[in-house]
């Protein structure tokens, strides 16, 4: 498996799920992403996903974010992250 390819750092915003969902989720009734994304921008089944075997790749989580440019829900994540508590 490759592993030398270039992407924007995950910075666990939730917008690929808010795109659509993995193969274990399930689209909302509403058709605006993934039913199992919590408002905090988590998965709700993440335990359930990393202890299939089978699931090595897919979700790629913590891959890195592949729809980085003009991404205004990653953009501000970052800036939410970086205040001073």
């Amino acid at each position: 498996m490759r592993t030398d390819y270039l992407h924007t750092p995950c910075v666990k915003c939730g917008y690929c799920c808010s795109q659509g969902p993995c193969i274990y989720g399930r689209v909302k009734p509403d058709g605006t992403g993934c039913v199992h994304l919590t408002p905090d921008t988590f998965c709700a089944i993440y335990d359930q996903i990393v202890a299939d075997p089978n699931s090595v790749s897919s979700p790629a989580f913590g891959a890195g974010c592949s729809s980085s440019l003009f991404n205004t829900v990653r953009e501000a994540k970052i800036r939410k992250d970086k205040r001073p508590p």
